[in-house]
C-alpha cells in the first residue's frame, strides 16, 4: 500500500454544509409503457440526494500521474429494503486495455497508455468490507446488512492512474482532465442497480445529486478549475497548494489542472462566468466567453433559473468530443480556438453543452438506458437558441421521424448509430412534438418537466406523463411512433 502525504490543516472540523436541500425522489424504469403511470406507486431511490455527501481528500503526484484519494461517503438506506452490497462506478478502469478503451486512437498521442483505479481499502461503519473489482463497476460486500432508514458511512481509500491520452479522463501538454475520476456510488431502485459498463461511445452513467466537500492538494504551478466553489488555495512550503472546495446538490464533481493558463471572467444575472484558456489564446477565447454568457442568459430565462453561483468553461486538449458536460463546468476542445473553425457549428456545440446544465445536471436521467432523454433535449434546446437569437432554421428531421428511442447503449452497434438515435432521433422527437402541439405547449412541457424533476432522476415514462398533462389530449398515437419497438423484441 502506498502512503499518501497530505500537508493540510484539520479536514473534518470547521467546514460544514449549511444543511441538506429538500428534494424528493422518483423511480427509474428501464422500459417505456405507453399507458399513464399509476399515481399511487411509491417512488424508491437510493442513494437519496438529500441524504448523501462525499467528503474527499485528493492528492496528485505528477511524477507518477497517480491521483490518491480518501473518500468518506455518508448516506442513508432509502431503498426500502435491507442492503447487503453496494455498487460503485470506477470509470478510470475503462482505460485499462487498448481493445476496450472509450478514447479514440487519435487521442493516444504517444501510443496506447493505460489508466486504472484501485482500492486500498473499503470499509463500512468502521468494519472492513470485501469487494470485487470487476472493471468499471465495483461490488462491495457489506459486513452486516443495512436496514431501511439506517445511516451509513463508507470509507474508500483509492488511487487512480491518469493515462497519457487527450480525453475527458487523461493528461496531455501539462493539462490533467479529471472527469469522473473518483469512485461514485451507483443508483438502486425497484428494478435493481443501475450499474455502468464499458462502452466505446456515449456516457455510461446514472448519477444522483449529492453534496461534496473536497480538499485538493496539487503542485503550486497548476491552475485549477472544478465543480463548486473553492477558496483561495493554502500555499504549502514544499511547492504545493491546497484547495478547499464545496459543491451542494450537484450531479457530479469534476476538475481540471492546467499549466500556463489564464482566466477570463464575466458576470450575468448574478452568475460569474469563468473561461480557462491557454495564455497564448486569450484573444480567441474572448468571443467564446461572450457567447457562453449569452447562451447561459437565454436558457436561464427561457427554461428556468440556473441553480449555482458560477459557471465555468475550460479549453482542454481533448479528442473524441467537441465538448463534455459536468455540473457547473464544461470542457471544450482547444480546436474551438483555431481560426478556421466554423462559427455556426461551434455555437451549436457550445449551446448543446450549456443546455446539459438543465438536461443532465438539474434533471438527471439514466444515460446508459435512455441516452436520448438528455442528448435529444440538449440538441433541441441548442437549435432553439440558434433559431431565436441568430434566426438559423432548425434542421429537417424527416429522416429521423419515428426513430426507436427505447434503446440503451449496449443495443447500439456503432458510434454513428448512437448519434442517430440519441441526438438526431431525440431532437426529432421534440420538433415533431412542436408540430403536434405547438411551440407554446412544448415550452410548458419543458418548464413542468424541469420543475417536477429538479435534482431528481427522470425517465421516459415520467416525461411522457408530463406531456400528456400539458397536451390535454390523447398522445398515444404520437408516442407509439417513437417507442413501438422494445430492445430485444
Amino acid at each position: 500500500m502506498r502512503t499518501m502525504k497530505f500537508y493540510w490543516a484539520t479536514f473534518f472540523v470547521g467546514i460544514l454544509f449549511a444543511g441538506y436541500l429538500l428534494y424528493g425522489n422518483r423511480l427509474i424504469t428501464s422500459a417505456v409503457n405507453l399507458s399513464p403511470k399509476s399515481t399511487d406507486s411509491a417512488a424508491v431511490l437510493f442513494p437519496s440526494p438529500t441524504e448523501t455527501r462525499y467528503t474527499m481528500r485528493l492528492y496528485l503526484d505528477p511524477s507518477t500521474r497517480i491521483l490518491y484519494g480518501d473518500t468518506l461517503l455518508s448516506t442513508t438506506n432509502t431503498s426500502g429494503k435491507p442492503l447487503n452490497d453496494l455498487w460503485f462506478t470506477a470509470y478510470p478502469n475503462a482505460f485499462q486495455q487498448m481493445q476496450g478503451t472509450p478514447a479514440p486512437s487519435e487521442a493516444y498521442y504517444a501510443g496506447f497508455n493505460p489508466g486504472w483505479l484501485e482500492f486500498d481499502e473499503i470499509s463500512f461503519n468502521g468494519q472492513k468490507a470485501e469487494y470485487t473489482n470487476g472493471g468499471v463497476s465495483v461490488q462491495a460486500y457489506l459486513p452486516v446488512d443495512v436496514m431501511p432508514g439506517q445511516k451509513m458511512e463508507i470509507h474508500l481509500v483509492w488511487k487512480a492512474l491518469v493515462p497519457r491520452v487527450a480525453y475527458r479522463y487523461g493528461t496531455r501538454d501539462g493539462v490533467y482532465m479529471l472527469g469522473n475520476c473518483y469512485p461514485l456510488l451507483n443508483v438502486l431502485d425497484e428494478s435493481g442497480w443501475h450499474n455502468s459498463y464499458n462502452s466505446l461511445f456515449g456516457d455510461p452513467f446514472c448519477f444522483p445529486c449529492a453534496d461534496y466537500m473536497v480538499e485538493l492538494n496539487v503542485p503550486d504551478f497548476y491552475t485549477m478549475v472544478c465543480t463548486g466553489i473553492n477558496k483561495t488555495p493554502i500555499i504549502d512550503d514544499n511547492g504545493r497548494q491546497t484547495y478547499v472546495i464545496q459543491a451542494q446538490n450537484v450531479r457530479d464533481f469534476s476538475l481540471a489542472l492546467m499549466y500556463d493558463y489564464t482566466v477570463l471572467q464575466k458576470n450575468m444575472d448574478k452568475i460569474t462566468v469563468d473561461c480557462y484558456v491557454p495564455k497564448a489564446k486569450e484573444e480567441q477565447a474572448g468571443p467564446i466567453l461572450d457567447r457562453t454568457t449569452d447562451i447561459l442568459r437565454y436558457f436561464n430565462r427561457s427554461l428556468g433559473s440556473y441553480p449555482y453561483p458560477d459557471f465555468k468553461v475550460a479549453f482542454v486538449p481533448m479528442k473524441g468530443f467537441h465538448g463534455m458536460e459536468y455540473s457547473g463546468l464544461i470542457f471544450l476542445s482547444q480546436d474551438f480556438l483555431e481560426p478556421n473553425g466554423q462559427k455556426e457549428n461551434s455555437d451549436f456545440v457550445l449551446a448543446h453543452e450549456v443546455a446539459h446544465q438543465w438536461w443532465y445536471g438539474i434533471v438527471g436521467n439514466d444515460q446508459i438506458k435512455e441516452p436520448w432523454l438528455d442528448e435529444g433535449l440538449a440538441n433541441y434546446s441548442a437549435y432553439k437558441y440558434l433559431q431565436k437569437t441568430e434566426n438559423i432554421a432548425p434542421p429537417n428531421n424527416a429522416l429521423q421521424e419515428g426513430t426507436n428511442l427505447d434503446r440503451e447503449l449496449r443495443d447500439m452497434y456503432s458510434r454513428q448509430d448512437y448519434y442517430l438515435t440519441a441526438y438526431s432521433g431525440g431532437e426529432a422527437f421534440w420538433f415533431g412534438l412542436e408540430k403536434e402541439l405547438g411551440e407554446d405547449t412544448v415550452n410548458r412541457v419543458l418548464r413542468r418537466y424541469l420543475a417536477d424533476y429538479r435534482f431528481k432522476i427522470a425517465n421516459s415514462q415520467d416525461l411522457l406523463d408530463v406531456i400528456r398533462k400539458e397536451a390535454h389530449r390523447d398522445m398515444d398515437g404520437y408516442f407509439y411512433k417513437w417507442f413501438q419497438v422494445k430492445p430485444g423484441a
